[in-house]
């Protein structure tokens, strides 16, 4: 194997014995970052030579063991003096990645400073590409050597219960992998390792269904012969057949194969007659019945009724039937339809049924309504891009629609699919995953009736996999999902639309790569030649700053249009605007000083009970959920931590009886956890998700005085239904929201007033359009604001502008009431005054002052380790090696913040420090990439999250 890359340009059509190809496994290679370290060449076997395209997934051989990968260049020999093993067969018939993709994942990972591999893989759904993981597994069952070390021992309990990964292990305890730990346990027998596909292939989804293949004449010949064996039946059978229906006993008994008793039971059942013969000294039998009575009765006697049935369901459809259906309605088992099916009465066919989210729904196509004056400005000026040919200046095709919340963006955004659409082109339409709700998905519906492809990680591993394909295909042209949705399989992409660019969501944060959806966008669009819309009400300070500096076309729209009434829906009613909802700011220090210490302020009880007592909606919002944010002793001060994170854990109340999921299958471990939340309260960390119950006395000094503090959803909930006794609450938050559908039903229940007050975190702060919402409460303001975090401002000023634009959407008008203990806060009194401009100025000096992007780029460094001293040491290692870095390329506009323990010092029993590496002018990945990091770092470039 050789790990020399192809360039992306070298693709010639010179014969290629030699393919480029991606592994799908992690590869360690030293002397720092590069973009081909996973790239290994393999040659093409004769049988596969002229068959094999970049983009193809196929197996190869790879260090004894038999993987997938991608392939992603070709040539046409390998290098001098180096022998290549061959490359195994095709994975897939066709190509499971495009050129465009192949292009973004090599740009990926060259910005975000990750594998290829995983820039690749990630642009594939679940199922598609199958791991071959190492699987440990335990070897006897005797007692335990008492030579082994205290890890061994764990490693060996764990195995005790099942085998599993090694990639599950490091999960869950990174030292059992290690090779101190597993090497003594594989040389001794204690343990074998072998090589196991992990990842299930997804098959295509098929329903067997049930089509009528005879005539009524061929039934009606061959149904009485299926059954089971009778004497009689076949007797009957006989004389019937016979012309005329008349023969002795003697001979019908020789021709049915029978005695005497069968007939004598024939005529005891009145089929036939048994007379004597006039002409012989015998007796003759002769039919009783009609030709179609007497087919009847063998059908009967042979128990043929069952075959009637199915058939008889079957000639009432036009269509071929769902066996299911079929067997339901007939009360039959499989083996009377393949019984059915081997005479030739009907066929059993399979049909492959498209596993889709959208099933179900229907959608009324509508008609665009007309535009606002600045509608239409900013529309002109994007449907001249999208109809003009592709400029050299890409830049110009690229847009930020600043437009206040309900100014109708969405109308933009659904004209610019239009048009794409009618030039033969697709798109792609990106939503933060919790905006994408059943009421965002009909808007596009209803314009795009069976042409829209939902993705989102509520979708099953089937349906996703459908989807998928179904993209690939071209039957679904518009793609709306999150930021995964980039890399669904389009192929002429004509617009891209960011609704919401300003949200924290569209950057990954979990995985390599840690990528940016705004900035994956625009390159996007730069492959493809796609025009690019991004929209908000409160912009990004980068996307706005691009947009002052003319990387970006600003389009904007001041005012919000009034929707909800007749005409507007598809008519021709002239749009009307209507004014932002008032924003009224309570210092909440002034109503402590009132004796008020409930958690809702005198204004914000009297807007709630005026707006119960119209019949109106309210949504309050507090973005943490739970009951009490501490658990405390009053007498020594102890505070209730989890043991993994050092942080406080939050108090967690039973669910409601209207938050417990009707009609919804549960898993076993979903079920206990229902059960566990139903019955009683816990304790629960928001970092690592451990429970705990809630202690009776403190575990420090034993005292019952404990006190819980501060406040979540749940307990604004109770303190809602305690005070007013006509709210019908409904609750919005991760804790509500753990089954699939469950966002869909509380939307539902709002939408329809069968609660009249929602209470939630984030969840309720975008995507929703309900026209009898007139009050938004924000319960605290401050939640967030004084974080250690550069944008902890820019993300309370957002929030609290997305939060404030649910309320006055109608004619009905509406009030916003913001509670904080900062009133004077630029944030604050910006967001009470719906004035993004002076925020952005405000928040922009600030930035340069600190050397912060938009102004900069960062670079951040995370380091985790279960030893503290190590994690300090490490961290410090690195640091010392960047510093040489830049000294040693001399660049002087490139900054080194840390290291210093992360805000979150210690998340799952591992201690975290970090480093910020900021270049003004110079890119500070460029330092990065040339160092070599171990395990336990992870590298987030353009960071948006410090903690």
């Amino acid at each position: 194997m050789n790990n020399l890359a192809m360039p992306a340009a070298d693709l010639t059509a010179v014969p290629c014995a030699v393919a480029d190809v991606v592994v799908n496994t992690p590869v360690n290679r030293a002397g720092g970052y590069a973009a081909t370290s996973d790239i290994f060449s393999y040659e093409i076997p004769p049988l596969l030579q002229g068959q094999i395209e970049p983009g193809h997934l196929v197996w190869v051989p790879f260090s004894g063991r038999r993987l997938q990968g991608i392939v992603v260049g070709l040539r046409s020999d390998a290098p001098p003096g180096v022998t290549l093993r061959a490359l195994a067969e095709l994975a897939a018939a066709e190509p499971v990645l495009s050129a465009v993709q192949l292009e973004l994942a090599r740009w990926l990972s060259q910005r975000y400073l990750a594998p290829l591999r995983d820039c690749l893989f990630i642009m594939l759904p679940a199922g598609v590409a199958q791991r071959v993981d190492v699987v440990l597994s335990r070897q006897g069952a005797g007692p335990l050597p008492d030579d082994l070390s205290a890890e061994q021992r764990a490693l060996l309990v764990r195995l005790q219960r099942n085998d599993a990964s090694q990639r599950v292990l490091k999960k869950e305890n990174p030292v059992w992998v290690q090779s101190r730990v597993l090497q003594p346990l594989l040389r001794r027998g204690l343990v074998t390792r072998r090589s196991a596909v992990t990842s299930p292939t997804v098959r295509p989804h098929v329903q067997p269904l049930v089509r009528l293949l005879a005539d009524p004449e061929t039934i009606r010949q061959v149904l009485p012969t299926l059954g089971r064996r009778s004497k009689q039946a076949d007797a009957l059978e006989m004389l019937a057949r016979h012309t005329p229906p008349v023969l002795t006993m003697d001979a019908l008994q020789k021709l049915a194969g029978c005695g005497p008793g069968p007939l004598q039971a024939l005529a005891d059942r009145g089929s036939i007659r048994i007379v004597s013969a006039p002409d012989t000294h015998g007796r003759q039998a002769s039919l009783a019945l009609t030709p179609a009575e007497a087919d009847a009765a063998v059908i009967s006697l042979r128990g043929g009724e069952k075959y009637q049935r199915v058939l008889d369901v079957l000639r009432e459809s036009a269509e071929p039937l769902w066996v299911g259906r079929v067997l339901a309605a007939a009360n039959v088992d499989m083996p009377t339809l393949r019984t059915l099916a081997g005479a030739g009465l009907i066929a059993l066919e399979s049909v492959e049924v498209m596993r889709d989210p959208l099933a179900g729904r229907t959608f009324a196509q509508q008609t665009p309504p007309l535009l606002t004056a600045e509608q239409d400005k900013a529309w002109g000026a994007i449907e001249s891009v999208l109809t003009a040919a592709r400029p050299a200046n890409m830049s110009s095709r690229f847009f930020l629609l600043f437009g206040v919340t309900g100014s109708g963006k969405t109308e933009i955004y659904l004209r610019a699919i239009a048009t794409a659409l009618a030039q033969g082109q697709q798109a792609i339409v990106l939503v933060p995953e919790i905006a994408l709700t059943p009421q965002t998905i009909a808007r596009f519906a209803v314009r795009f009736p069976n042409r829209i492809a939902v993705w989102h990680s509520d979708l099953s591993v089937g349906e996703r996999f459908d989807t998928w394909r179904r993209i690939r295909r071209g039957e679904l042209p518009v793609v709306i999902g999150p930021r995964s949705a980039l890399f669904a399989p389009l192929t002429n992409v004509g617009v891209i639309i960011m609704d919401e660019e300003h949200d924290s969501s569209y950057k990954e944060h979990e995985r390599q790569p840690r990528y940016q959806a705004r900035a994956v966008a625009l390159r996007l669009g730069q492959l493809t030649g796609a025009t690019v819309i991004l929209g908000s009400a409160t912009p990004a300070l980068e996307t706005f700053y691009a947009a002052q500096r003319g990387q970006l076309q600003l389009l904007s729209l001041h005012n919000r249009v009034m929707g909800h009434r007749p005409g507007t829906e598809g008519g021709d009613v002239q749009p009307l605007t209507i004014e932002l909802p008032e924003v009224t700011v309570v210092d909440l220090r002034q109503e402590l000083r009132a004796g008020n210490r409930s958690i809702l302020s005198r204004a914000l009880q009297a807007a709630l009970q005026q707006t119960l007592d119209a019949g109106e909606q309210a949504i309050l919002f507090l973005n943490r959920r739970g009951n009490a944010t501490v658990v405390m002793c009053r007498d020594c001060g102890h505070v209730e931590q989890c043991t993994r994170c050092e942080l406080p854990m939050t108090y967690h109340g039973p669910l409601a009886e209207q938050e417990q999921p009707v009609g919804v299958e549960l898993t076993p471990q979903g079920a206990r956890r229902l059960e566990q939340a139903v019955l009683t309260p816990f304790l629960l960390c928001h970092q690592c998700n451990r429970r705990r119950p809630v202690p009776t006395t403190c575990p420090a000094c034993g005292s019952v005085r404990i006190r819980y503090l501060g406040a979540g959803t749940q307990r604004i909930e109770q303190a809602v239904r305690e005070q007013f006794a006509q709210a019908r609450t409904l609750r919005w938050d991760r804790d509500t929201t753990q089954h699939k559908g469950a966002h869909a039903e509380i939307l539902e229940q709002f939408s329809n007033h069968q609660a009249n007050v929602l209470i939630g975190t984030q969840m309720i702060a975008k995507g929703l359009d309900l026209p009898m919402v007139t009050l938004v409460g924000v319960i605290s303001a401050d939640m967030g604001l004084y974080l250690p975090d550069m944008r902890a401002a820019e993300h309370t000023f957002q929030v609290l502008m997305q939060v404030a634009g649910r309320a006055g959407r109608s004619a009905r008008g509406g009030q916003v009431i913001v509670q904080t203990y900062t009133p004077d806060h630029y944030t604050v009194s910006a967001a009470s005054q719906h004035d993004y401009i002076s925020f952005f100025r405000r928040e922009l000096d600030y930035r340069r002052q600190l050397d912060y992007p938009p102004l900069t780029r960062l670079v951040r460094l995370v380091y985790s380790h279960s030893n503290a001293e190590q994690a300090e040491a490490e961290t410090q290692r690195v640091a010392r090696l960047l510093q040489g870095e830049i000294s040693r390329l001399g660049m002087s506009d490139v900054g080194m913040i840390g290291p210093a323990p992360c805000f979150f010092a210690r998340l799952r029993y591992r201690y975290r420090w970090h480093i910020l590496v900021r270049g003004r002018g110079s890119d500070p990945s460029a330092v990065v990439r040339l160092i070599t990091l171990p395990a336990g770092w992870h590298i987030d470039v353009d960071p948006v999250n410090l903690l």
